[in-house]
């Protein structure tokens, strides 16, 4: 499996898993994530590659690059 492989499979397992937590439907997480992209886009600006949204149980994440969570 090379790179790329291995980042997309992860990304799937990472999305089932918070699917799994937050007990929603699959894609409501990626959902939720791209309307707070487009929300907060509205007032600044900002890459879609410099973004990410991170779900967990009780918590969610907003980081752009270079931040540390």
């Amino acid at each position: 499996m090379s790179v790329p492989s291995v980042r997309i499979a992860k990304e799937r397992i990472v999305n089932l898993l918070v699917t799994d937590r937050l007990q929603c439907a699959p894609g409501t997480a990626e959902d939720l994530s791209r309307d707070l992209f487009h929300t907060m886009s509205k007032y600044m600006e900002i890459r879609p590659e410099c973004f990410q949204v991170r779900i967990t149980r009780s918590d969610i994440h907003i980081k752009y690059t270079g931040e540390k969570y």
